[in-house]
């Protein structure tokens, strides 16, 4: 058995939204303010009965649709069963059961609601309402009368659920904002003291307890007479006879202690190094981990039939949000992945619910236990993306799922969080792009972009993701952002004669084609477009040749361009400023290129003469070049030298789609 789904009706920031679960993990991932933790609160309010909390008016969805209706919080939890799950499972939502055909499904219902002549009155009063203002007044009037209640089955038959099977379902929440230190240490009932209750006596027998009670009455008894003759009242006592305050009753100290007492005063030390410190002296992140380790651990006692016998909880829920709080990636991983063996090796976790920011969870996490929540552009409701859902059920879509599944590392998880994504080739893509929306004054980190290179033939694996190639009832699970990719444009030519398969090119050579084939794209360029082109959302930007001969071809006249990563600086420096040279280090390219483009007009023939040596002079180079053009180009801003420099046409597209930012008036 285990959470399948939850519909979330007029709750915060859900108009009406139903969220998947997967069995085990669930990994809630995305912006800020996208849902996350509201989704956490709404399973708190159907299925923990020791810390709900009473909604208030704004917990109902804002901005209100309708003034007149009177708002009521409808959340719905489906339990999905399968004829291998235990007995005892069956029995806990027997009674509410909606789907009597394998797989079963259980429906559990809050809702927070006016009784029936209370709705009726607030309708009424409502009917003159204008605006938000008065909207507010009238039902913060009603807002006391609201009751709930949880319902089991149908809905709409309001059965109420039976308390002692809601009991047996338990949710421990471990906030976002939490202090550590202060849960574990602090307070009148601290979590350390609860956890040490659960394990005292351990193992023991009746008879065992009995003689240790009485050896701890006999040491507690010592103890108190021992303080006692060791501390005099008199000197504060003075003090309360001088005030009067002794007609109130005359202040002593008691002789005896309590377990309760010893336990309280109990510390958590941390030895490291033969050196013993105390629990709050610690790091944050290990107190972090410690805090939620002893939370695990108290949950294993609540499971527990054998200490807790029918009390036991039988489907426990572990929801932490931010466990990376504090903790380095390494930390970060051994955790997701000690909760992951928890799941498979007991009983005492049937699900967790994580929310976190964290590429290095998230690209732990299986695609199919990842839910992605963002706020699409112009909109106030979330959108809910499942990546594991966006792969077709065929080897090609099994072929491309497990390849994202195994490539999405900490810095391809970025396009699950961003607002636009940019797919790139390599490393000089990902160096240049960045300063080159610089210079369009279209910064990526402003408008929450992200640049991830995934390989020039690995396109085609990411791009359904976002909903390429699937039908309508699939697309719907896809990313909902802005993707703009940039490839290279790669073009070949096969000779009808000589060669057998087609071979890379430049531009100016597609005009043969009477002794050649020509293809203008690769056939990986024109693959992706075919896939890519019934999406709205998504924006193939194919170059001419490379990154670098295009940049050359916008730039041919600016020295900018070479670095001391290009071989032959001198001499291509020296062709950049006057095209009509022959500098002798580049001479072959040079006489080869200017014949093969005869063809051309005097411009276009010094453009690609400049793109030619250029790409030619990085073989091998260009990872380092691109760092260091990367840096020229920045050094560079503001002044003259910069001003005209151009920014390719496919990438100055892909960077205002992805930004969703419009293209400057021409």
């Amino acid at each position: 058995m285990y959470l399948a789904d939850i519909r979330i009706r007029n709750f915060r920031c859900f108009a009406d939204e139903t969220v998947h679960f997967a069995p085990g993990i669930n990994v809630l991932l995305g912006e800020n303010n996208a849902g996350k933790t509201t989704l956490i609160k709404a399973l708190e309010l159907v299925l923990d009965q020791g810390r709900r909390r009473r909604p208030a008016f704004f917990d109902f969805h804002h901005p209100c649709a309708d003034f007149h209706a009177v708002p009521a919080i409808t959340i719905t939890v489906t339990f999905r069963l399968y004829a291998t799950d235990a007995v005892e499972d069956k029995a806990l939502v027997a009674t509410w059961l909606t789907k009597l055909d394998p797989p079963w499904e259980a429906h559990l219902t809050y809702e927070f609601m006016l009784e029936s002549d209370e709705e009726e009155k607030c309708r009424q009063a409502l009917g003159g309402v204008t605006d938000q203002n008065e909207y507010r007044r009238v039902i913060d009037s009603y807002i006391d009368k609201y009751v709930s209640r949880i319902y089991g089955g149908d809905p709409n038959n309001h059965l109420v659920a039976e308390r002692d099977s809601l009991e047996r379902i338990t949710v421990q929440s471990l906030e976002a904002l939490r202090d550590a230190g202060r849960e574990l240490f602090a307070g009148s009932d601290p979590l350390l003291k609860r956890l040490l209750r659960q394990v005292r006596d351990e193992g023991k027998t009746a008879a065992q307890k009995a003689t240790l009670d009485d050896e701890f009455r006999d040491l507690a008894t010592r103890l108190g007479t021992h303080m006692q003759g060791r501390i005099s009242l008199e000197p504060l006592l003075k003090l309360v006879n001088d005030t009067g305050a002794v007609e109130g009753g005359k202040p002593h100290l008691a002789d005896t202690l309590g377990e309760e007492d010893v336990l309280a005063a109990l510390r958590l030390y941390i030895e490291q190094n033969g050196v013993s410190l105390p629990a709050d002296q610690n790091g944050l992140g290990y107190n972090n981990l410690i805090y939620i380790s002893l939370v695990l651990a108290s949950l294993d006692h609540q499971a527990d039939p054998t200490r807790r016998g029918t009390n036991a909880t039988l489907f426990p829920i572990l929801c932490i949000e931010e466990p990376e709080a504090h903790l380095h990636p390494a930390l970060q991983y051994k955790l997701l992945k000690h909760i992951e063996k928890r799941i498979k090796d007991s009983k005492r976790n049937r699900q967790v619910f994580i929310t976190t920011h964290s590429t290095h969870i998230t690209s732990a996490t299986p695609l199919d236990q990842l839910v992605v929540f963002t706020i699409p552009q112009g909109q106030m409701r979330p959108h809910i993306a499942y990546p594991g859902k966006c792969f077709l059920d065929t080897p090609e879509g099994r072929k491309s799922k497990a390849y994202v599944e195994r490539y999405l590392d900490a810095t391809k998880s970025n396009l699950l969080f961003s607002k636009g994504v940019i797919l790139v080739e390599g490393i000089a893509e990902q160096l240049l792009i960045p300063v080159l929306a610089e210079i369009l004054e279209c910064m990526l980190e402003e408008h929450h972009v992200a640049l991830i290179p995934v390989g020039g033939v690995t396109f085609k694996h990411f791009v359904p993701l976002f909903g390429a190639g699937l039908p309508a009832a699939q697309a719907q699970y896809a990313l909902r952002r802005p993707l703009a990719c940039v490839i290279d444009g790669d073009p070949t030519r096969r000779h009808h004669e000589n060669d057998a398969k087609f071979r890379k090119c430049n531009p100016y050579e597609l005009n043969d084609t009477t002794n050649y084939d020509v293809k203008p794209q690769s056939d990986v360029v024109t693959g992706l477009v075919t896939l890519c082109n019934a999406n709205n959302m998504i924006m193939v930007q194919p170059g001419g040749k490379t990154l670098e001969y295009d940049l050359a071809c916008e730039n041919y006249g600016q020295t900018l361009l070479v670095t001391n990563a290009c071989t032959h600086e001198e001499g291509l420096r020296a062709l950049i400023i006057d095209p009509a040279s022959t500098p002798a280090e580049i001479e072959e390219t040079v006489t080869r290129t200017r014949q093969a483009t005869e063809h051309l007009d005097e411009q276009e023939r010094a453009r690609h003469l400049v793109a030619t040596c250029y790409l030619s002079c990085l073989e091998g180079a260009k990872g380092e070049h691109a760092f260091a053009l990367a840096k020229a180009l920045k050094e560079a801003k503001g002044t003259a030298s910069l001003r005209g420099f151009a920014v390719p046409t496919n990438i100055a597209s892909a960077i205002r789609w992805a930004s969703r930012q419009p293209a400057p008036e021409p």
